[in-house]
């Protein structure tokens, strides 16, 4: 007994995904191509030591928080640009900043306080933007870089609400 079906021609089923894997593979090599593997830190790197206020439950060295921290509080009442407040002193610009911050350090450290235990403590509001951050963060820094007394420490803190 002969089989019919044996000699007929057998097509498959379904769509060819030969076509769709070669398209998927040119996609997948000029992404690979295009895209950027080691990008910049999109973030400023801090390293302050833990607080008795964080959400960390390692145990807290006394010795290593500062007594009286200094919180500038960051916002931003028009687009692009940025008011920082810390304590009485108030400014909009980065240069002015950097001068008043200066002073706060100074009457720190005539109080007596150790240029290790000053700890800045930066605060954005939720509108504010990046690079607002970075000139705030500048400022600080030009400030502690002309006293030349060590490096301060600068934190960054999230804004409730």
């Amino acid at each position: 007994m002969k089989m019919k079906g044996a000699k007929k021609v057998h097509y498959e089923s379904g769509p060819d995904m030969t076509p769709l894997v070669d398209v998927v593979m040119v996609l997948l090599i000029f992404l690979m191509l295009v895209g950027k593997f080691g990008a910049p830190n999109r973030y400023l790197v801090s390293d302050m030591p833990i607080s008795s206020s964080g959400a960390a439950s390692a145990p807290v060295d006394p010795n290593e928080i500062p007594k009286e921290p200094v919180v500038i509080t960051v916002t931003s009442p028009y687009k692009g640009k940025f008011t920082a407040f810390a304590g009485t002193i108030t400014s909009s610009d980065p240069a002015d900043l950097s001068a008043k911050v200066e002073g706060l350090i100074k009457a720190k450290l005539a109080a007596g306080t150790a240029m290790k235990d000053i700890q800045v403590y930066i605060k954005p509001a939720r509108n504010v933007r990046y690079n607002n951050v970075v000139d705030v963060y500048s400022a600080i820094v030009s400030a502690a870089e002309r006293l030349q007394k060590g490096a301060i420490k600068i934190g960054f803190q999230t804004s409730e609400g």
